[in-house]
């Protein structure tokens, strides 16, 4: 203000018009200049800037918006980062009217010079919660409908978390157990159990899986080599699967598509999975610019202000920056590949206990490795040279004794041929 009055300027009225035009134009309800508080709606598209932080564009500006539909979604009320530039991703939080398809909050991210936006999460009117959208199934939503809640606890036995309707007709409730370890072969889900019952999951339902018969593991002996699926195996005295027809006390099926397997003990001996230790790579620094800004000079009445110029990085600075991130970066590629070698020679322990066992069909149905079967024929394993193979009985021609050997009943044929079985328990 000190460079546009001054004692005896000849422009003072003129001066004193332009104010007025600027602050006549509105807002009326903006903040003072040196502080104060607002009232009163906002009328217009003014952007009210409650945080600045930064010069790489992390959280380069946090504002209160109008309802005016700046930067083109209606009922904007929050916006983080650098609008339209690519690659920091403008977020936006909108506050949708309840007559419009976003009720509630929603998170958009927008795109390059605010010409597109696509919605990332929602908080519906209802309390529903969205993350992604529907029409983008190839990345996925996460849909939370209705009351949920998620707790801890440090003990065994509480409510952890609910979901659907009141706690007595809930549609999935989540207790704290203390039974923490799983297989450790790669799977979609793990549940622990409650070592009170030894119970992982109960049902009120049916459980419905693709697979056609139950199956478990069962060690393979020293001798046995490599079992196909639909292969008729043997089970020696001592529980393990044999090829040979000499060391064969009882027949199975190897099985197929299993609904549920048993005995998934076999890889407790390798030991837990390797957690990563590299951890995030580093981010790449930003340098430090030089910022001016006027400062008011101390003990002035009305005040006068100066420029004060605060220096970014020097060269020397900034090549420390560069060194300490290449060398940041080199010790997290080193931990990275440390982490694969110490990955590949966990899974292939692993592999090397996988080889050791197979899933037998226990029953259930499942195709087995026998031509020229008809429905209601017994598959009856025969000596095949040293091996087991299997052979076609009609009923009517079965013994007693091939008939407690028998491994199933056909109930139909195959499109390759195969007899597709009925397992029979031994």
């Amino acid at each position: 203000m000190a460079n546009f009055f001054y004692d005896g300027m000849p422009n003072v009225n003129e001066r004193l018009n332009t104010l007025y035009s600027a602050f006549s134009a509105g807002p009326y309800n903006a903040v003072p200049l040196t502080g104060g508080t607002m009232t009163g709606p906002l009328t217009t598209t003014s952007t009210v800037t409650a945080l600045r932080v930064g010069t790489a564009g992390i959280i380069e500006q946090l504002a209160l918006l109008t309802n005016a539909g700046i930067d083109g979604i209606a009922g904007t009320a929050l916006r983080f980062g650098y609008p339209g530039v690519p690659g920091y991703g403008t977020r936006i939080v909108g506050a949708g009217n309840p007559s419009t398809s976003y009720a509630g909050y929603t998170a958009f991210e927008v795109g390059v010079g605010n010409s597109s936006y696509r919605e990332i999460a929602r908080f519906t009117e209802r309390g529903a919660l969205l993350i992604g959208t529907a029409t983008e199934a190839a990345q996925g939503q996460l849909q939370v409908v209705g009351p949920v809640q998620i707790t801890s606890s440090p003990t065994v036995g509480p409510l952890l978390m609910t979901a659907g309707a009141a706690v007595g007709n809930a549609a999935f409730l989540l207790y704290a157990g203390d039974g923490t370890s799983f297989p450790q072969p790669a799977s979609v889900m793990y549940v622990g159990k409650y070592s009170g019952t030894g119970r992982s999951v109960s049902a009120n339902g049916t459980v419905n899986t693709s697979g056609s018969d139950y199956a478990e593991y069962i060690l393979k002996s020293e001798t046995c080599n490599t079992v196909i699926k639909g292969q008729i195996i043997g089970i020696t005295a001592v529980n393990t699967l044999t090829d040979k027809w000499e060391d064969a006390v009882l027949f199975g099926i190897k099985s197929t598509e299993p609904s549920f397997v048993g005995g998934d003990s076999w890889a407790n001996c390798v030991g837990p999975r390797p957690t990563p230790q590299a951890g995030p790579a580093p981010m790449p620094p930003p340098r430090r610019a030089g910022v001016g800004e006027q400062q008011a000079l101390p003990g002035t009445n009305p005040p006068e202000y100066q420029d004060v110029v605060t220096p970014g990085d020097t060269d020397a600075e900034w090549a420390a920056k560069q060194a300490a991130y290449a060398a940041a970066l080199a010790a997290h590629d080193a931990a990275t590949q440390l982490d694969a070698e110490v990955m590949a020679a966990f899974d292939a322990a692993l592999e090397a206990e996988r080889q050791k066992v197979d899933r037998i069909a226990i029953a259930g149905r499942v195709p087995v490795n026998v031509l020229g079967a008809r429905p209601g024929d017994y598959i009856v394993p025969v000596q095949d040279g040293a091996g087991i193979k299997g052979i076609a009985v009609r009923e009517d021609d079965l013994t007693m004794k091939q008939y407690l050997h028998a491994v199933g009943r056909v109930i139909s044929i195959e499109p390759d041929g195969r007899a597709y079985v009925m397992v029979k328990a031994a």
